[in-house]
């Protein structure tokens, strides 16, 4: 028997549960008709990309999630662009540039399917070397990013899940990751247009920095990836290290980059008048960080046992939120623990293995500006090992805030005698004390052999070593460690929780530089994280 529509509507008004069920299913549907719309024109403008040649472009997110059910009208378009090999920085912008005009028409058509205002940018465009899809590395660390997600590939459309090669050839060297990431992130904000072409990397003319402090600090990575380690803790940070490394980049390849070498010449306070870097010039610059980090040999990643447990989908908040309850039961708002053996139980609940699981590694360090995933912990006696660095533990502060989602663990370190290994120490330290030097903290690289031979971090790198009168080759049989020597500073926390977001990395940076200097600084951080967005993972 059929209901007449007056009917049906009295139904409905009756039972409002039904009644909402009936307006969310037809969402969705409209959700998901949108959805497809929008796939078929960036499968049809993928397609028509020949001149590029790109190896694959693929869509995530709530495009695809779901059969895009969840995808509305304040949504935005996520876009993997894998480059073809290009081996070279100087062509790699050449290709970013013609692509940048590709991107400016599909925002354009976006535009006109979605109703959005032309100002409004639409499309997030990640380009990755086949390098980056390989080593796994993800602009903003998010861990398993191009293995775990659920991915469309828009040429063939077809549903894949983790893209092909990822995850197969990390990359165990630290700063050679960062400087990979940084590319990427640059790569990123560079094709950040929207359909009037409205760039986000604006022209640089701070009359302070030669270039971005992004970009120099990068440079300086490359640096000390180049001396092997063998120099001053804290100089892969080193603004100035960084102009000067990328001096020489550009000094290699003048013949191809005149005006670029001329303009950043001018910026570093020569005879011309300094002129603005522009957005290729940036660009630029940090695909030459990115060719010269990728050239220095990266020792052998070793992926977590294969019998390791999985999260299975669990966010790292909820994890963090479960191990923090254990360690500091009770604890609201911030609470100071100073007692050695107070700090030793609850560390050791805190950061109880595993650490590591197959899919995710959801504790992390972080100062700001430099951060870490957190793979192993141990108690040594005189000190405590968080992935190789040898921290004297004397304060730690565990703040609950609001949310379970926003938790961290402020952790203070107090100086570790020197190594007596570099002859420079002494000298730093004392720099660090008087407030002199360009540090606010300072540590030591070495490794120790056989577990009681000390060696220097060049030594190290070179897998040889004087050990009595003999020299040998301490492959396999070295471990490497790093020894802060002054006052240091971190937090922990989840790898997706807001203090980790990248917009905030220079306020939090300060905030820990202030705690060192004995100012409390925890209240500022817990109200400012509220405000921002916690990660995916």
């Amino acid at each position: 028997m059929k209901l007449e529509t007056t009917s049906l509507q009295a139904f409905l008004a009756a039972r409002p549960v039904l009644r909402a069920w009936f307006m969310l299913s037809k969402e969705e549907t409209l959700s998901q008709q949108v959805a497809e719309k929008t796939l078929k024109l960036l499968s049809s403008w993928a397609n028509s990309l020949t001149e590029f040649k790109p190896q694959a472009i693929y869509t995530l997110g709530s495009l695809v999630y779901l059969d895009g059910a969840q995808f509305g009208a304040k949504s935005d378009v996520d876009l993997i662009v894998v480059l073809p090999e290009i081996p070279d920085a100087l062509e790699r912008v050449q290709w970013l540039e013609g692509f940048l005009k590709c991107k400016v028409n599909l925002e354009d058509e976006l535009g006109k399917l979605l109703r959005k205002d032309r100002k409004e940018l639409i499309c997030s465009v990640v380009a990755v070397t086949p390098l980056e899809i390989y080593a796994d590395l993800h602009k903003d660390g998010a861990h398993g990013f191009f293995s775990n997600n659920q991915f469309f590939d828009l040429i063939t459309r077809k549903s894949i899940k983790g893209l092909p090669g990822a995850g197969s050839s990390l990359i165990a060297e630290r700063l050679v990751g960062e400087c990979v990431r940084q590319a990427q992130k640059w790569r990123n904000t560079f094709l950040a247009v929207n359909a009037l072409g409205d760039p986000r990397v604006l022209p640089f003319d701070d009359a302070n920095d030669a270039a971005p402090k992004p970009i120099m600090r990068h440079a300086a990575m490359v640096q000390r990836l180049e001396d092997e380690g063998d120099d001053n803790p804290g100089a892969e940070y080193d603004v100035d290290i960084g102009a000067d490394r990328i001096t020489v980049l550009l000094n290699e390849r003048r013949k191809s980059l005149p005006e670029l070498t001329r303009r950043f010449a001018s910026r570093r306070k020569g005879r011309m008048a300094p002129e603005p870097l522009s957005s290729t010039d940036q660009l630029t610059m940090i695909e030459l960080i990115f060719d010269a980090a990728i050239q220095v040999e990266a020792k052998s990643a070793s992926p977590p046992a294969q019998d390791a447990p999985a999260l299975n989908g669990m966010h790292s908040t909820v994890f963090f939120a479960q191990r923090f309850a254990d360690a500091f039961p009770g604890v609201r708002g911030v609470v100071w623990f100073d007692d050695p053996n107070e700090i030793k139980q609850r560390l050791e609940v805190l950061l109880a293995a595993p650490l590591e699981f197959k899919d995710a590694t959801p504790l992390w360090w972080t100062r700001g500006n430099s951060n870490l995933t957190i793979s192993t912990f141990s108690d040594l006696g005189k000190c405590y090992l968080i992935n190789y660095d040898e921290l004297a533990i004397t304060k730690v502060a565990a703040v609950n805030n609001k949310s379970y989602k926003y938790n961290f663990v402020y952790i203070e370190v107090g100086p570790l005698e020197p190594t007596g290994l570099y002859d420079s120490t002494p000298s730093r330290i004392v720099e660090v004390e008087k407030g002199e030097g360009p540090f606010t903290y300072y540590s030591e690289e070495y490794a120790i052999v056989d577990g009681k031979h000390l060696v220097t971090r060049s030594v190290y790198d070179d897998g040889s070593a004087v050990i009595g009168g003999k020299l040998q080759s301490i492959k396999g049989r070295a471990e490497l460690r790093g020894r802060y020597v002054t006052k240091y500073n971190f937090i922990i926390a989840a790898g997706g929780a807001s203090l980790l977001d990248q917009s905030y990395d220079s306020e939090l940076e300060e905030h820990m530089e202030a705690m060192l200097k004995g100012e409390d600084h925890l209240k500022e951080i817990a109200e400012e994280i509220v405000r921002l967005p916690t990660g995916r993972f």
